[in-house]
């Protein structure tokens, strides 16, 4: 179980057993963990981001074509091709391949269409007979498994499209499946009428090999310790600008509007949150430019005795750097990008933040409070477990 700034963001059974509730402040908590014996840890995002990794490369080295990398814990495989007496055995055995290489129970699904992929790991989780491995092959399978999810786990369908299908007497994937295409294009477009036909076992979400560019990128996080002076929310602004210019350029595109926000928590009694944009004529990658914007933006959203919670950062419009128009007014500096390269090529070689702009304040700083993390026991020696023999 992990805790984020004192909300919990994800429970095992053993919290959930207990009566942990995700999304809920750790606080009210506090004397239910005590009282079950829960562990409660902090986020170790470097640590996630390392397994990870692991998992993906030996799934990529034994699955049958390309995969499709969907989130930190998710994938899509391509099982085309493969007769349908190995599908089982092969979905088993990568599963064992994880466990056996990475310790990791994962669950496994096999079905016509992502989204009933996606229903199968449900059952992953709910039916332990099947032992972690859903195959969904013919329709009264997936017929008999969606009348007894909740449309609300269906790929797709958040808070607000469930509680509007719940009105309309949806409450199963089944219900859902069963909708007319009018109504669903008349309540949420061509998205949930193409997350029905694919729980009906038509295919129509192809796997992305090479996912398409971001066309908003968001950088933000809570203060571990709440702020109410301007330098230091400029100066997690100015870190979040230089977090977002370095995903821009990772996928070769330019930004012409960048927006700030700054914010109190929602627990506080005297509230404040608000946003302003600055946007670039010519478009801009380079995190001189970003960082200049972020802190002018936070200099005019700032407000004396407000006890601030979070920053956040968030660039738009984004064009590929090949098709963008230059402005004849505000263009860049000639060695801009070869600059930004630079600072990029040896961030990556000798760790992040090894390059920094003189304005830029140690991340440390403005961290979120992490005292429960893990140790990073795949990425530092120190970390490393120690057994006693003798």
């Amino acid at each position: 179980m992990q805790t984020n700034l004192h909300c919990f963001v994800a429970c095992d059974e053993q919290a959930k057993n207990a009566g942990i509730k995700k999304f809920e402040a750790f606080f009210k908590q506090r004397v239910l963990i005590e009282q079950a014996g829960i562990h409660a840890f902090s986020s170790n995002y470097e640590l996630y981001g390392e397994v990870s990794a692991r998992i993906m490369a030996t799934l990529a080295a034994l699955a049958p074509n390309e995969l499709e990398v969907y989130s930190i814990d998710e994938c899509f495989i391509d099982f085309g091709g493969v007769p349908p007496e190995q599908l089982k055995p092969l979905a088993r055995s990568l599963r064992d391949a994880i466990w056996k290489e990475q310790r990791i129970r994962m669950g496994v699904s096999l079905a016509p269409t992502k989204t009933l992929a996606k229903l199968g790991q449900y059952a992953t989780k709910k039916i332990p007979k099947i032992e972690g491995v859903c195959v969904l092959e013919q329709a009264h399978q997936w017929q008999w498994l969606a009348a007894r999810v909740p449309v609300s786990e269906v790929w797709g369908i958040g808070r607000r499209l469930r509680q509007k299908l719940n009105l309309l007497g949806i409450n199963t994937a089944a219900d859902l499946a069963a909708m007319g295409e009018d109504k669903a294009r008349g309540l949420q477009g061509v998205t949930l009428w193409r997350t029905i036909q694919e729980l009906n076992g038509e295919p129509v979400i192809d796997i992305e090999y090479q996912p398409p560019a971001k066309q908003q990128i968001i950088s933000s996080r809570s203060f571990g310790q709440k702020q109410t002076a301007l330098k230091p929310l400029q100066e997690a602004a100015n870190h979040h600008a230089l977090r977002a210019g370095e995903k821009l350029r990772s996928q070769d595109s330019i930004c012409y509007r960048l927006s700030a926000w700054a914010e109190t928590s929602r627990f506080d009694q005297k509230r404040y949150a608000d946003d302003q944009s600055l946007t670039f004529p010519g478009g801009t990658a380079d995190s001189r430019t970003l960082s200049r914007a972020a802190a002018e933006i936070m200099s005019k959203l700032y407000r004396p005795g407000f006890r601030y919670a979070k920053v956040a950062i968030a660039l738009h419009d984004l064009r590929p750097v090949a098709l963008s128009q230059a402005d004849l007014l505000t263009r860049e500096p000639e060695a801009s990008a070869q600059l930004m390269q630079l600072m990029d090529g040896l961030n990556q070689r000798f760790g992040a933040g090894s390059i920094k702009l003189a304005r830029q304040a140690a991340a440390a700083n403005f961290a979120m409070r992490r005292e429960m993390k893990s140790p990073h026991y795949l990425s530092r020696w120190s970390d490393l477990p120690w057994v006693r023999v003798g």
